[in-house]
């Protein structure tokens, strides 16, 4: 149990915050938007965080998970309970594709970015032009009378419950690879992938794997997407903003930390409602308000939030000990 506290900590958090907003919709679907973002952001990290490869095209895999499901409730009335693992199990063939073709031939840093970038902006053309997708118009799925099959509720505390058991799966099979063999060989890559290579480390199957488990839990995190809002469009689901906003996550919360860009998320999202809300005159006001919180954070905190926090908590234990000893010592 000890081994999983740095996911259970915040899913238990989370789960609190979700009690919270409970009986105010408004409410719910920000903790609805922050899980689900904050949970695809960890899935990003497991792969850039702990291996070293940053992705840009990461919006590649979200828009496969919410097109498979759109596409199989529009075109052939199948509910999420199929949808969602074929977004899954397409997810993980395409990662494993691209994966092999990148590390086959030795891509890595910025090279591997562009890659990712790409070949998610080639999915984006091709599904803006596919008619049967929907174009750049996108795809509303139609309601149904079984609402409860096609995760069609009246409420939001459904989506909510439905998103918080995504959130807190993701941060489990995070930490299980984190703290497992394949985590440590992650570090070793993301550190000197070389020296790794040297000592026997089987990199290009350890990055392959990252790269899957990151992919198929994103498409999962679009798979949820689709079946809440009921409509998919290439932007949404395609587009490079998606891409930017996990890296960005991931940066102010604290990269290589498993719960690090859920704390991103969860400053991030509420700060950007707050301002769009009280600015609505001033388009792109969360943009902006993003892009200097992001130097700032680079030039003060090169670590993130979680950085931070991972260092100064345990000296505030030590000196709240060292105080309790001096004046137990004293009595």
């Amino acid at each position: 149990m000890k081994r999983f506290l740095p996911a259970l900590v915040p899913a238990a958090l989370a789960a609190v915050l979700f009690g919270i907003c409970l009986g105010d919709p408004y409410f719910m679907d920000i903790f609805i938007l922050t899980a689900l973002m904050g949970s695809i952001a960890v899935a990003w990290n497991l792969m850039a965080g702990f291996t070293g490869l940053i992705s840009l095209g990461h919006s590649l895999f979200f828009g496969i998970g919410a097109y498979v499901v759109a596409y199989g409730h529009v075109g052939f009335g199948l509910g999420p309970l199929l949808t969602w693992p074929l977004a899954a199990a397409l997810a993980a063939a395409v990662a494993l594709v691209i994966g092999l073709l990148c590390f086959r031939y030795g891509l890595r840093g910025y090279f591997f970015a562009i890659a990712t970038l790409a070949f998610s902006e080639v999915a984006f053309l091709l599904v803006s032009a596919t008619p049967w997708l929907g174009r750049s118009d996108g795809m509303m799925m139609p309601t149904e009378d079984d609402a409860a099959r096609y995760l069609q509720f009246m409420e939001k505390w459904p989506y909510g419950l439905i998103v918080l058991a995504f959130l807190t799966a993701t941060l489990l099979v995070g930490q299980h690879f984190a703290s497992s063999r394949a985590g440590s060989y992650w570090r070793a890559i993301r550190d000197n992938e070389g020296a790794a290579e040297a000592l026997g480390v089987p990199v290009m199957r350890y990055k392959l794997l990252a790269f899957v488990v990151s992919a198929v839990l994103t498409a999962v995190g679009g798979a949820f997407f689709a079946s809440t809002f009921s409509f998919v469009d290439p932007r949404s689901t395609l587009g490079v903003d998606l891409s930017i906003q996990l890296l960005v996550f991931s940066i102010i919360g604290g990269l290589g930390l498993l719960w690090g860009p859920l704390l991103g998320a969860a400053l991030l999202i509420p700060l950007g409602e707050v301002l769009r809300t009280a600015m609505s005159g001033f388009t792109g006001v969360n943009i902006v308000a993003y892009s200097v919180l992001l130097m700032v954070m680079a030039l003060m905190l090169p670590h993130g939030l979680g950085g931070l926090l991972k260092t100064r908590l345990p000296r505030l234990r030590l000196g709240a000990r060292t105080a309790f000893r001096q004046e137990d010592t004293a009595r």
